[in-house]
């Protein structure tokens, strides 16, 4: 166990995708509350700026600069939390990939993609952390899904698909492991203004009505503090409030956008 879980009795936590937006979000809150935080992602220099900003304000942070997709990362991310901050207690998936584009528009290495990085990894580092987590009785896996995973939106294509199937991951994790003290969450979240996303102002929806990467933070650590005794979930949806800002609206509106500028599917990752 690390000097830190000692102290504050937080078990460590890995964050996947910490590297900005909804990850960074909630690697930040879980340092606050006590947690040393493994941030792994892609992309070293935000990594080590978020990890800066933790060490900042008084918590632990560990940046672990991995493409999770690779074969082997997420192994090597787990031994590395392990190595340096104690055992994993606090699992956070928020790597993500989306390509949208309709299914016959979708290039066979895309789809591959969005599955390996939003669905793949989120089971390959359950199945790293829950042997540890039945043997101590007791871990949190909370996996960032989407509103689009519980909808069906033409055009969501790969990424659609790969977030519904990790909703009933988190399912299976919940129910096989529940008896044993831990407990699984897909959070999944409608409009949240991160690079991900559509900004705002291009659909004529204020900025304020569209969720922001706190929000997400503040329903993780709203989860983590539920007594042993209650189980939320597995599927926790947190949508803004205006109509017009619900998720499979907006994509629907960001698609039509899209094609009506001439653009091609359209492509990002935050890992």
């Amino acid at each position: 166990m690390s000097a830190v879980a000692e102290t504050t009795g937080r078990p460590a936590a890995l964050v996947a995708g910490a590297s900005s937006g909804i990850g960074a979000a909630v690697a930040g809150r879980l340092a606050a509350r006590g947690h040393a935080v493994a941030l792994v992602g892609r992309r070293e220099a935000e990594l080590k700026e978020v990890a800066e900003s933790i060490r900042t304000g008084g918590g632990t942070a560990l940046p672990l600069a991995l493409d999770l997709a690779e074969p082997g990362a997420p192994a090597e991310a787990v031994a590395a939390t392990a190595a340096a901050l104690g055992p994993v207690g606090v699992l956070v998936c928020s790597a993500g990939a989306i390509r949208l584009a309709a299914i016959h528009e979708t290039e066979e290495r895309h789809w591959e993609r969005q599955v390996r990085v939003n669905l793949t990894v989120p089971f390959l580092l359950a199945r790293e952390v829950l042997p540890g987590m039945r043997e101590r009785r007791h871990g949190w896996i909370v996996n960032i899904g989407s509103g689009v995973g519980s909808e069906v939106v033409p055009g969501s294509g790969g990424y659609g698909v790969s977030k519904h199937a990790v909703e009933r991951l988190t399912e299976l994790v919940h129910e096989e492991n529940r008896d044993l003290g831990i407990r699984a969450v897909t959070v999944a979240p409608g409009w949240v203004a991160t690079r991900l996303a559509a900004r705002p102002a291009d659909l004529g929806v204020p900025e304020d009505e569209v969720l922001d990467a706190e929000d997400i933070a503040d329903t993780v650590a709203w989860l983590l503090d539920r007594p042993a005794r209650m189980s939320v979930g597995p599927l926790v949806r947190v949508e803004p409030t205006a109509s017009r800002a619900a998720a499979g609206d907006a994509m629907t509106r960001h698609l039509t956008r899209a094609r009506a500028e001439g653009a091609g599917p359209i492509a990002k990752e935050s890992r």
